[in-house]
């Protein structure tokens, strides 16, 4: 056959290669509608830019403990080291077995903490769908330009922590929930709830804390009606059993998770089972902390903000709370405040004193923004009725209002790295020290017990309030095991007198290693002398 004038008509593999770019534009850019979309798009990739920066900013910086904890078991099972098992079990496993992943195809440390970048970047698209979802896309737009420049969302973006992976599977998890019960799109959406429900507690167990507001909110929903609900059973179902091997694990270790989680979290003991003393929890004003505070995890600015917002969000639930049953804008708003109230009270009474960790409120900062910007709404009526100013220049005015109140948030996030930026750094050097100084088979005793496991990729046996009670627990402990290395540092605490005891035995503990900060000790390595 002759070729037609023209183009030549393309292969069959030119036209797949065609379809699966128009599959990938439209899995990338196919949600974008509207202005709204497009001027998120626009937040999202100058709040993943200034992630991007922290990245490169903080990629070498020494881990604190909790990040040394998840990545020293990451490294030990996803490199096979030969060193004692110091995972802590009662902790979801997900987290660093994704890190095993990264050690084993060689991405190693640089690779997790550009995936925490990933996870922050997706925990603000994820707060945008569902805002928008529950509510309209205008209050998601301006709730996520105030997230995004969140000091507590930026400078934990830095860290390897599992925070804002827990909380971005929670808000993925909420979405779907929304999608598949509330609006019935489809029951796969109740299934990938449960799904990603299961992933935000395997990868921190607090994230137990958000069932009673999903509860509640089925109770409201369907009352007596919820046991005959044949895809909540399936979804329930989906739910228990990807948890499975994290309940096997936790039994292995700690016994029935179900009776330790009760005792050790929130104090309530049995017979067969009672609360020890450093478990027990008593309510009192301290379950307010996270309350209190406020004004530091938002800035005083949206929580001046969130004050006004609270009376003019709640308002018509106030006033119509008998309607709840029958109204579902009450519904949605009251489950807001129950997913603020389960994470804030229960962080509060199960922290065993007045101190706070902002990063703990991570899954409640979209609705924390969303409630503190919704008296926009009323400034934007008042200008668009009285003033008849336009939409576009409302909008614009109301961002630039939003940027400058975010300034203080970025200026703090930005602060607060780079203080932070060396803090722990002599205990990797001397985590480093002793890998290059020992073998494999040598043995540490030390207080800062995961970092030294990863760093020095040794056996760490920890000095703490147990395994150094007093010098004769100490001394056995030291017969029996013939550690190599002693690390005695000013980062962690120790039993009073193990601070003198070097001095006071130099025939059995000789220094040979001391890192200083201002002419002060902050590390010594000691090494035992046996003969």
């Amino acid at each position: 056959m002759e070729e037609i004038a023209g183009e030549p008509n393309p292969s069959f593999g030119e036209k797949e290669i065609e379809k699966r770019k128009n599959k990938l534009k439209k899995f990338l850019f196919g949600w974008i509608k509207d202005n709204y979309d497009k001027v998120f798009l626009a937040v999202l990739i100058i709040s993943f830019l200034i992630q991007l920066w922290i990245f490169f900013k903080t990629m070498n910086q020494p881990l604190w403990w909790d990040e040394a904890d998840y990545l020293a078991a990451a490294k030990r099972w996803g490199l096979g080291l030969h060193i004692t098992d110091i995972w802590y079990y009662r902790r979801g496993f997900l987290f660093p077995l994704i890190g095993a992943l990264f050690f084993r195809l060689n991405l190693g440390e640089i690779g997790v903490r550009f995936l925490e970048v990933l996870f922050s970047t997706g925990f603000i698209a994820v707060s945008y769908f569902l805002i928008s979802k529950m509510f309209n896309k205008k209050l998601a737009l301006y709730s996520s330009i105030a997230l995004s420049f969140s000091w507590v969302l930026l400078f934990f973006t830095g860290r390897i922590l599992t925070d804002i992976p827990a909380a971005f599977f929670a808000l993925l998890a909420l979405l779907f929930f929304w999608k598949g019960y509330v609006l019935k799109e489809g029951n796969k959406f109740l299934y990938l709830f449960a799904l990603f429900f299961a992933f935000a507690i395997l990868t921190r167990m607090q994230s137990f804390m958000f069932a009673p507001a999903f509860l509640i909110y089925l109770l409201i929903k369907e009352r007596t009606k919820i046991f005959k609900n044949k895809q909540l059973w399936i979804t329930l179902g989906i739910f228990l059993l990807v948890l499975v091997p994290q309940f096997v694990l936790y039994s292995i270790h700690y016994g029935n998770p179900f009776t330790d989680l009760a005792s050790h979290y929130l104090g309530i003991g049995s017979e067969s089972n009672p609360v020890v003393e450093g478990n027990q929890r008593v309510i009192s004003m301290t379950i307010f902390n996270y309350f209190i505070d406020l004004p530091y995890i938002l800035s005083t600015p949206f929580f001046l903000l969130l004050l006004i917002g609270v009376i003019y969000f709640f308002y018509d639930l106030i006033l119509g709370i008998d309607k709840l049953f029958k109204e579902a804008s009450l519904q949605k708003k009251f489950f807001v405040l129950l997913w603020i109230l389960c994470l804030f009270l229960i962080m509060g009474f199960i922290g065993s004193n007045s101190y706070v960790e902002q990063r703990y409120v991570t899954a409640a900062l979209p609705f924390l923004f969303l409630i503190a910007i919704s008296p926009f709404a009323i400034l934007e009526g008042v200008l668009s009725k009285n003033f008849h100013f336009s939409k576009k220049l409302i909008f614009v005015a109301i961002t630039m209002v939003l940027l400058l109140f975010s300034y203080y948030n970025i200026s703090l996030a930005f602060s607060m790295t780079d203080l932070k930026l060396d803090s722990y750094s002599d205990i990797r050097d001397a985590g480093s020290w002793i890998r290059e100084n020992s073998n494999t088979s040598d043995i540490i005793i030390t207080q800062s017990k995961p970092q030294i496991v990863y760093y020095a990729e040794r056996t760490v046996i920890p000095c703490d309030i147990t395994t150094c009670e007093n010098k004769s627990v100490f001394e056995k402990l030291v017969n029996e095991n013939k550690p190599r290395y002693f690390l005695l540092s000013a980062y962690e605490s120790y039993p009073e007198w193990v601070y003198s005891y070097p001095s006071e035995h130099p025939e059995l503990l000789k220094p040979v290693k001391s890192y200083l900060q201002n002419q002060q000790p902050t590390a010594i390595i000691y090494e035992f002398n046996y003969s």
